[in-house]
């Protein structure tokens, strides 16, 4: 939650520097975690701790989470424009994610198949205003078949239970994958992420030629084939793979921190089209096509946009295990 603290306090910074007059306070504010070591204490809230930490006032607007996985906060942007577009009354919405996690309970790096975790966290705002970037378009698919893709043959634990022990999202993958075959999953999920990405295109009135980047789930390179490149029918060289592999998957955060490496390096120009593609486990795929309205210039501001914590250039991938942060 503190890392979700610390994002949002950096992007109501950033909407101070393009707002004239008080800052506005969102009305609206969802938090997402996706493990359950990064959702502090059981029974409580965590999104209203964070905008205590904020130190937002009480108001008119509720606080709180959203879980749809690692899709979270792409799929949170397509809600959240939806509401914008629908309620007279709503004016701001507040995203933000946090993750941290950690051996023995859930290891970085063995925990599941094919992906490195790293921990981080984000936050965006969603307003009507012009900002850093235009939602032109949203779109979801969901495949509720994929469900038992990471339940695998697990029983439900009994209510009361206090000791959970080490997650084993391996394990249910072999067992599910052994059921049904890679080959279904793999036609399922090319199916979900094309259907979501090929509308969002549609319309934004765009085609996929006329994307600058397109910022995809932060997984090893084998899924990251296999799930996103291969269907989608795009290479590597328009994302932040590279980046990408050294970070690890932040659970819902990877693309609004690729969205604030961009800003932070300025490596969008005004007019470029940024398509932000989400997939959630259950599953659910969302794509959200930005066009970028304006650049920060300052060099101070463009560094409070991302910060890494380890800004080593000679680093490894996310296989030395390192913890890193970022945040938009």
């Amino acid at each position: 939650m503190d890392l979700a603290v610390s994002s949002a306090n950096a992007a109501l910074s950033a909407l101070a520097q393009i707002t004239n007059g008080p800052l506005p306070v969102p009305e609206l504010h969802l938090h997402s975690a996706i493990w359950r070591g990064s959702r502090g204490i059981d029974f409580w809230s965590r999104a209203n701790y964070i905008r205590a930490r904020l130190g937002l006032p009480p108001g008119p607007g509720i606080t709180a989470e959203l879980n749809a996985m690692s899709n979270s906060l792409v799929g949170g942007i397509d809600l959240g424009s939806r509401m914008l577009a629908g309620s007279a009354d709503l004016n701001h919405i507040l995203l933000t994610g946090g993750e941290v996690f950690g051996p023995p309970a859930f290891d970085h790096l063995d925990a599941d198949h094919g992906i490195a975790y790293g921990d981080g966290g984000s936050a965006l705002i969603l307003g009507r205003l012009p900002g850093f970037a235009r939602i032109l378009s949203t779109a979801s698919y969901t495949d509720p078949t994929l469900e038992q893709l990471h339940r695998g043959h697990s029983r439900f634990p009994p209510a009361g239970t206090t000791d959970s022990g080490p997650e084993r999202v391996r394990e249910r993958k072999r067992q599910y994958l052994a059921a049904v075959g890679a080959s279904s999953i793999d036609l399922r999920n090319a199916h979900g992420i094309r259907h979501a990405f090929n509308h969002a295109l549609a319309d934004a009135d765009l085609i996929a030629d006329q994307l600058a980047w397109i910022l995809l789930p932060h997984y090893g390179q084998h899924l990251l084939d296999a799930h996103c490149l291969r269907p989608l029918g795009i290479s590597a060289e328009r994302t932040l793979s590279q980046d990408g592999s050294r970070w690890g998957h932040i659970g819902p955060n990877d693309q609004i921190i690729g969205l604030a490496r961009l800003l932070a390096r300025a490596d969008v120009r005004t007019g470029d089209h940024v398509a932000l593609v989400g997939v959630g486990v259950g599953m659910t795929w969302t794509v959200a096509v930005l066009r970028i309205e304006r650049v920060p210039g300052n060099p101070h501001f463009q560094a409070s946009l991302f910060h890494d914590a380890e800004q080593r250039d000679d680093l490894p991938p996310v296989l030395a295990r390192l913890p890193h942060t970022a945040r938009l």
